[in-house]
């Protein structure tokens, strides 16, 4: 808990297999999620669920997936979960699906910080960075700038949303500050997968102009969050996160390759001289 009396959240965990995807990472390595793989002698869960709780924001945590049953395999989760801290909460066929699940007709679920198993790299002082700017939003989403990625890490992530003002990457972060706001979460409705959604989902989410606009990079970033928020009446925006492991997550064996460089490096700083 937090020992300094700030804010606490509700923080989501999304842990669950996409429907009807097996996961090269999971399958090589003999497991039936990607989230209990190992690197760096933990699970990709346990090492994200330490960074929350270490960091004495979660006043509540729940994980998103399909059964139960796989996290009490790993003693550090199963321990939480025992300890009421952190709950379980039955998967949907879509992430959006999931999050209304996880969210929906709770009031006390809010403010709600939505991240993904994966994010192996996430710190304490990270999450604080991403919390303390979620406050003057409905509704965010964490990002950083190719700058900021390849200033140590150039290859990090492949993709990127392209702006008038700039490439950014998402750092799989987001934050929905109130039950108004749930309607914000209709981004996640094709995955959050933007930089290959076709026109047509585009088009869904955010209406004709918006969608056009983005693909052509027509607005800067803010404003191109500040018209998607006004779509929904709602304040929507982004956290620009200045670390540059932010973005990296373990999607595959590449980015696996480098997180587990990145925190074997971390190990070896934080070793006794």
């Amino acid at each position: 808990m937090n020992g300094d009396g700030g804010k606490q959240y509700h923080f989501l965990i999304m842990a669950a297999q996409r429907t009807g995807v097996v996961n090269p990472l999971a399958q090589a390595a003999g497991v039936s999620h990607k989230c209990l793989v190992e690197i760096d002698g933990k699970t990709l869960i346990e090492h994200t669920l330490s960074a929350v709780v270490d960091s004495g924001l979660a006043r509540r945590i729940t994980i998103s997936i399909e059964d139960e049953q796989p996290l009490r395999e790993v003693g550090y989760v199963r321990g939480l979960m025992d300890s009421g801290l952190v709950r379980v909460c039955a998967s949907d066929d879509n992430i959006f699906a999931s999050v209304a699940a996880a969210l929906e007709g709770d009031d006390s679920a809010y403010p709600a910080i939505i991240t993904t198993a994966d994010n192996v790299l996430f710190t304490p002082e990270m999450l604080s960075f991403f919390c303390a700017g979620a406050e003057q939003y409905d509704a965010c989403a964490g990002m950083a700038s190719k700058e900021t990625l390849f200033s140590k890490y150039p290859g990090g992530q492949r993709r990127f949303h392209k702006f008038r003002d700039g490439e950014f990457t998402n750092c799989n972060i987001f934050a929905i500050m109130n039950p108004k706001a749930l309607q914000a979460a209709e981004i996640f409705r094709s995955g959050g997968q933007f930089l290959k959604a076709s026109r047509r989902k585009l088009i869904a989410a955010f209406g004709v102009f918006n969608a056009l606009a983005y693909k052509a990079a027509w607005f800067k970033r803010d404003d191109a969050f500040a018209r998607i928020g006004k779509r929904f009446g709602l304040n929507v925006g982004v956290v620009e996160l200045p670390f540059p492991e932010a973005p990296i997550d373990v999607d595959n064996e590449r980015t696996l390759g480098f997180a587990t460089d990145i925190l074997a490096a971390r190990k070896a700083e934080a070793a006794p001289a």
